[in-house]
């Protein structure tokens, strides 16, 4: 299958998962702070979104809408999960096929799921600093191809 493709690729990658591991030390420092800021820098780069979020009520809220923040932080702890399953293709499918569910239940596509690498990207810029460069989010990027041939 395409997912087991693109998580082979992943788990294969050496070097991808060393950025992979070492930006996910940096982001996940702050878990509900990281995860806000790169919902705030979603719905900033793509305004569609945010009616995808309908069901969390006002998003420009931030930290003070608990629905966004529950979000924020779970989101978080599914990159957590991913994180944790670089070693292992079928853990990783596992991982990203449940992720998967709850965005299909949604009639999230792929190619709307893709959105969210260049959010990732400024969210990475903003906590990485000096440490942060392309390769960094490319990285990152594969792991989202994984979770877009999921849907």
């Amino acid at each position: 299958s395409k997912v087991a493709e693109l998580a082979n690729a992943v788990v294969s990658n050496a070097d991808q998962k060393d950025l992979l591991r070492m930006s996910w030390g940096v982001l996940s420092v702050d878990m509900e702070g990281t995860g806000l800021m790169l919902m705030a820098n979603l719905f900033k780069t793509s305004p569609s979104a945010k009616g995808k979020f309908a069901r969390l009520g006002d998003v420009s809220a931030g930290k003070d809408n608990s629905k966004l923040r529950g979000h924020s932080i779970t989101l978080m702890y599914a990159l957590q999960n991913f994180v944790d399953a670089l070693d292992d293709v079928e853990r990783l499918k596992c991982v990203v096929e449940k992720f998967a569910v709850n965005h299909i239940n949604r009639q999230i596509s792929a190619d709307e799921f893709g959105e969210i690498v260049g959010p990732l990207r400024q969210t990475l810029k903003a906590r990485m600093g000096n440490y942060f460069d392309e390769d960094t989010v490319s990285a990152w990027a594969s792991l989202v191809a994984v979770v877009q041939a999921s849907l």
